[in-house]
Order: structure tokens, then sequence, then C-alpha cells
């Protein structure tokens, strides 16, 4: 747990990250492998620690939260957002046809791994115009695009 700590420090330095529907879903259900992570991250965030997602990462989080954990779990989640964006901790990105386009490219460019998603995609395009240094994603698919623009955590 040293080296997930050491991890933390060092990369949410700058205090803006992006965050994965990957991410959410670990902190939430219980028995994801990724909890304990997922559970030690978040809570290693401050109040200076600025949280960025878009309309479609809360899409993807929802969904899967309702269809593993039930609808009111689903609500849950969501008044959590809405919670922390009223607070200033969470900024919801707009995913509009530009952003679309731009990550269409995006996805002829890396043609593998063929399960990098448009969401993946229009994830990379948002931190790139909002500069957003860090994503927190647990897809291993964005270690494997090897863009420079961007660090994953964990």
């Amino acid at each position: 747990m040293q080296v997930l700590q050491l991890m933390i420090s060092t990369m949410t330095h700058k205090r803006f990250l992006f965050v994965d529907s990957s991410a959410w879903i670990s902190s939430v259900i219980t028995t994801d492998t990724n909890h304990q992570k997922a559970a030690a991250i978040f809570s290693s965030f401050d109040i200076k620690t600025r949280l960025y997602i878009s309309f479609l990462i809360i899409s993807e989080t929802i969904t899967k939260i309702r269809k593993l954990l039930g609808q009111s779990k689903a609500y849950d989640l969501y008044n959590q957002f809405s919670d922390l964006e009223k607070g200033k901790s969470l900024i919801i990105l707009p995913v509009d046809r530009n952003v679309i386009e731009k990550a269409m490219l995006l996805m002829q460019k890396y043609p593998t791994p063929n399960s990098f998603s448009l969401t993946d995609a229009t994830n990379i395009i948002l931190m790139q115009q909002y500069k957003i240094p860090t994503l927190f994603s647990f897809d291993k698919d964005f270690k494997k695009l090897k863009i420079p623009s961007f660090h994953t955590l964990p």
C-alpha cells in the first residue's frame, strides 16, 4: 500500500484529474478487484483536487451500477455526482459533435486495442482540450495507447 500512496502523491500533484467510469465503478462495488485501490485513491484527494468527468462517463457508470446493484444505488451515485458538482469538486464536461469527431479520428489513429471505446477516446480529447494531465482509470487500454500528453493513475 505504500507504493500506491507514493504513486498517488506523485500523480496528483497538479490536482486535476479526469476520472474514468472504471474508477467510479470500482469505488462503488465492494467486491470489485480494484475497490481497495479506488477507495485509497479517492480518499487521498483534498479540497484542492478537481475531478473532471463527462456526461458519457456518467452514463456508463450509472448504467453499470444500475445493472449490478440496482436503481437505488445508481440514483445515490447520481446524487453524489450532483453534490460534488455543486461543491465545485467535480466538473462535468460537455461532449459535443466536435469532441465526437475528434474522438473518431483518434480511434482511427489507434485501431488497437479494439476495446478502446468512443467514450475512452472522448476522455482523451477532453483531457487535451482542458489540459487535464492525469487520468484515473483501471482500464488498461489507456496505457497500451502510449499517448505522451497524459499520465494514468494508478
